[in-house]
């Protein structure tokens, strides 16, 4: 019998400083900042800093992980933003007041920020299509190159490196390709 997640989760036992169950402030945290609600999630943040190092831990953890999560695309800096913050703030010993501003800024750029779950939604599918339809990842045969023992089998050297296993999209346009062309060029002097 699998034992639900509740029972698991040891902040299911935990109460905070003001007797909310530490559970439901952590999704209560989320939630907000999915919905850019700040103020609410600037006092569910304060109610998990107040209560103990530990539960501040895990509120940086998920700031962490909500910058990723419910973020993404919306704002690619905020996991730089948010690390550099936690970085900031374990500078300042608990319970020194200044300690709590990295916190709740961390809540502010997140709630202000546009929103996109995609790396989430992507591997959610991806676990889910890998347990339930054996899904498996796929070799190109752009991948088997001069680097892979199957290319070096194939003859594919240099050339069909630059040529084929080299390439990326989406491209910059209007990029400057001098040493490409220049590589290219010596290249095909070997020949």
């Amino acid at each position: 019998m699998t034992v639900p997640h509740y029972q698991q989760d040891p902040w299911t036992r935990v109460r905070t400083v003001h007797d909310l169950p530490a559970d439901e402030v952590i999704s209560a945290l989320q939630k907000e900042i999915r919905r850019g609600n700040t103020e609410n999630a600037a006092l569910l943040a304060y109610e998990m800093m107040l209560t103990s190092a530990e539960l501040e831990a895990f509120m940086w953890q998920r700031l962490q992980v909500i910058s990723v999560e419910d973020v993404g695309f919306g704002n690619v800096n905020a996991p730089l933003l948010i690390n550099t913050l936690f970085e900031m703030h374990s500078r300042f010993p608990r319970p020194r007041g200044d300690r709590y501003l990295f916190a709740i800024q961390a809540v502010r750029i997140l709630c202000r920020s546009e929103k996109e779950r995609g790396a989430d939604e992507l591997l959610n599918w991806m676990m889910t299509a890998v347990e339930q339809e054996g899904l498996r990842p796929k070799i190109p045969d752009y991948a088997l190159d001069m680097h892979t023992r199957r290319g070096q089998e194939m003859g594919r050297g240099r050339e069909h490196f630059i040529n084929e296993a080299s390439q990326v999209a989406p491209e910059v346009a209007d990029r400057d390709t001098t040493y490409r062309e220049r590589w290219l060029k010596l290249l095909q002097g070997d020949e």
